[in-house]
């Protein structure tokens, strides 16, 4: 087996003998290494001190200094490598003297006279050590340079919440105290504690400057050498916000333009589908009817986009007070009758005879809102149902709170959509073929609505993966909603 090729290493040779310290770096060159004679271990610290570095250290002595351990100590904080390595060598050792040697700090004691082989040997196991030791030095130097170049402020916390690594962004966006941030609490050093930082999708933080931004924290737990360790990534985003507040802007502008040569094209084509002008040709019926239907599905598209700008620029005023469900829910269902006759399916309300007799149970919703909510609800549940079935609405009581829930027995959501199905502008794959298109925010807006009254908003599939079941529910005025309600309702869960 062809032995591995062995690292040059650099030898400090320390000896007050000037023969026997010219003889060893004799000796080492003959090995294949570099040595720098040196006369004392004094002389030697302060080599290293101006800047220069060595491999391992050969200490020729007549006899272990008294101070060995100071002496290796002196020597090792002068180098960047802690571990430097000692060898100590002695006219004709004993045991004691090993011993000695040993607990003095030295690596290993060899005698004077040790044969080339004993050195060679005993050398080419520090050159590994070397070797190993480099490449870890490396990955640490390519971690810190990775993590130093990471824009976002890393902190890694201890199971205390005490900061004991930060990289540069952190430093420079919070600031490094006298003797840096290590040690200091977390909450010092933010203005939050490790218990805050993950209960919110944006956290409002102040930076060393004094000016304040959102940020989103995410946190990842690990151990090291068995001690749990957190490490915080904040990303800042003020630039996301900008951006995302001029791409509201521009739709709210664009949808308020839209909207005036919209209104009078509808009113336009409704009088001519009223007759106003004339009883129009039976082949020009079906065209101005497919223009108002067309029509009114822009101007709802364009509703749609107005409300969306309005939620998630939180700049949409909800008018929320505590009210029966029971009302709105019949309100939606009367609401919706015609729209599902035209399809030739039924409506079916349910609703428990106590419902809304005690004032104290009732949640704190915008009617409207709602109402907006479950005709979306509605609708899509009689636009996947074919003609003579039913779609079921039932309002339920829990202990905290009221549902209402929506179901039909068409085709359901494929699984592989389900993940996706309150995102922005989603529409399941076929869905438009089909004659079930939209504008892909129905849902999405639902969510918002929903999350914004306190409520939480979820989908389960039928019986059989046939079907589809949506609900909502709040809870009452008088209750707390659960922390994380909004989370729950983006991922479609049933609650």
């Amino acid at each position: 087996m062809e032995r591995p090729v062995q690292p040059v290493l650099k030898a400090l040779v320390i000896s007050p003998d000037e023969a026997l310290r010219r003889a060893l770096c004799a000796r080492l060159v003959r090995l294949g290494h570099r040595s720098q004679p040196m006369g004392s271990s004094a002389e030697a610290a302060a080599w290293l001190a101006s800047g220069m570095q060595a491999d391992v250290v050969l200490a020729a002595l007549p006899q272990p200094a008294p101070d060995l351990a100071g002496d290796c100590a002196r020597l090792r904080a002068r180098t960047a490598n802690a571990g430097l390595p000692v060898l100590l060598l002695l006219p004709a050792p004993d045991e004691a003297q090993r011993t000695a040697a040993l607990e003095g700090g030295a690596d290993d004691c060899l005698a004077h006279d040790a044969g080339d082989a004993l050195l060679a040997a005993r050398l080419g196991r520090i050159a590994q050590a070397c070797l190993r030791r480099a490449g870890c030095q490396a990955r640490l130097q390519r971690q810190r340079a990775i993590l130093d170049h990471i824009g976002d402020a890393v902190f890694t916390a201890d199971a205390d919440g005490r900061v004991v690594e930060a990289n540069r962004a952190a430093l420079r966006r919070f600031g490094a105290p006298p003797g840096g941030p290590f040690g200091q609490p977390l909450e010092a050093v933010l203005g939050l504690g490790p218990g805050q930082l993950g209960q919110a999708d944006r956290l409002w933080l102040r930076g060393a400057d004094g000016r304040g931004f959102w940020a989103q924290a995410s946190g990842s737990r690990w151990a090291e050498a068995g001690r749990a360790r957190t490490t915080w990534v904040l990303h800042d985003l003020t630039e996301a916000l900008r951006h995302q507040r001029l791409r509201d802007e521009f739709l709210a502008g664009v949808s308020h333009e839209l909207r005036t040569p919209l209104t009078s094209v509808l009113g336009a084509v409704g009088l001519l589908a009223s007759g106003v002008a004339g009883r129009l040709p039976d082949a020009a019926q079906p065209l101005v009817a497919a223009a108002q239907r067309n029509g009114e599905r822009l101007g709802r598209l364009i509703d749609d986009v107005l409300d969306l700008t309005k939620l998630e620029g939180d700049r949409l005023p909800l008018h929320c007070r505590p009210q029966p469900l029971a009302p709105l829910a019949s309100e939606a269902v009367n609401a919706a009758q015609a729209y599902a006759a035209r399809s030739g399916v039924q409506l079916a309300l349910r609703c428990p005879p106590a419902a809304s007799a005690d004032a104290a149970r009732w949640p704190a919703v915008d009617a409207d809102r709602l109402l907006q909510v479950l005709a979306n609800l509605i609708s899509n549940a009689v636009k996947h149902s074919c003609a003579g079935q039913t779609v079921h609405i039932a309002l339920m009581e829990d202990a905290d709170g009221q549902r209402i829930e929506v179901s039909d027995r068409g085709s359901g959501v494929p699984a592989a959509f389900r993940p996706q199905l309150f995102e922005k502008f989603a529409q399941a794959e076929g869905s438009v073929q089909h004659g079930h298109g939209g504008t892909g925010l129905g849902l999405h807006l639902a969510r918002l609505l929903v999350q914004r009254m306190g409520g939480r908003i979820g989908y389960a599939p039928g019986a059989g993966d046939v079907g589809s079941t949506f609900h909502v529910w709040f809870p009452t005025a008088t209750a707390t909603a659960p922390a994380g309600s909004g989370a729950a309702a983006s991922t479609g869960a049933s609650s």
